[in-house]
């Protein structure tokens, strides 16, 4: 597991109660969550966007104003909002069907997008493009970590490494410190933009999630285990 802690944890704890304890599960984070501790004004919004649960936890620590709707990316984001005390709804898993949506439903204010400091999407940009005005606050950095010591190791020993990939940064981030490895890797990306940023080592088996949210990555692990012929 390579997500932040957090993620990675939760994503590991689903992965037990699919598939049983008969796979190691080793998790080596790529990417810290730093989150911003300036205050952010939503003064002159109408409605907040959220493309991520950081986003979501990132502002809820630096301000308590919860009467704006959230208009966030997917079910998990939603969800995350929701407890946070917002009133929130969920696109469809990505920044598309976000523009999508506001594009046939225009909404009657300006728009907020909280965000992290890599983004493949600049989504204020693209929806001000359309006419209609976002603006964007970074509210936490994703700061890259090295693999902790013995990682390597145990990916050049075992017969095989599933590797779950969730963003393009962190499919970068992995493809370069797995440069040069033996290992045996079978990989699973989460999208398209995700397989496309992998120029690791060459995998025996890459299979594409159908969808890009977590139940769909866990098939897509069926998938791929099924490939490369893990009972």
């Amino acid at each position: 597991m390579t997500r932040p802690r957090a993620q990675s944890d939760r994503f590991a704890d689903a992965f037990v109660q699919r598939f049983g304890t008969g796979i190691a599960i080793r998790t080596a984070p790529v990417l810290d969550i730093v989150p911003r501790t300036e205050p952010v004004s939503l003064k002159g919004f109408a409605g907040l966007l959220f493309t991520s649960e950081n986003g979501v936890a990132a502002l809820a620590a630096v301000n308590d104003d919860r009467s704006l709707p959230a208009y966030c990316v997917g079910e998990r984001t939603a969800d995350a909002a929701r407890s946070a005390g917002f009133r929130a709804s969920a696109a469809e898993g990505t920044a598309a069907s976000m523009i999508a949506h506001f594009t046939a439903d225009r909404p009657k204010g300006r728009l907020l997008h909280l965000r992290g400091e890599h983004a493949r999407v600049e989504l204020a940009e693209a929806l001000s493009a359309i006419g209609i005005p976002t603006e964007e606050r970074i509210v936490y950095a994703q700061e890259a970590l090295p693999f902790p010591p013995g990682i390597l190791a145990e990916i050049e020993a075992a017969p095989l490494t599933l590797l779950p990939l969730f963003s393009p940064r962190s499919a970068r981030l992995v493809a370069e410190r797995l440069k040069g490895s033996c290992g045996r890797l079978a990989l699973v990306s989460m999208s398209a933009a995700v397989t496309a940023s992998w120029d690791g080592p060459d995998p025996v088996a890459l299979i594409e999630a159908d969808r890009p949210d977590g139940p769909a990555m866990m098939d897509g692990l069926a998938a791929v285990m099924g490939a490369v012929g893990v009972p």
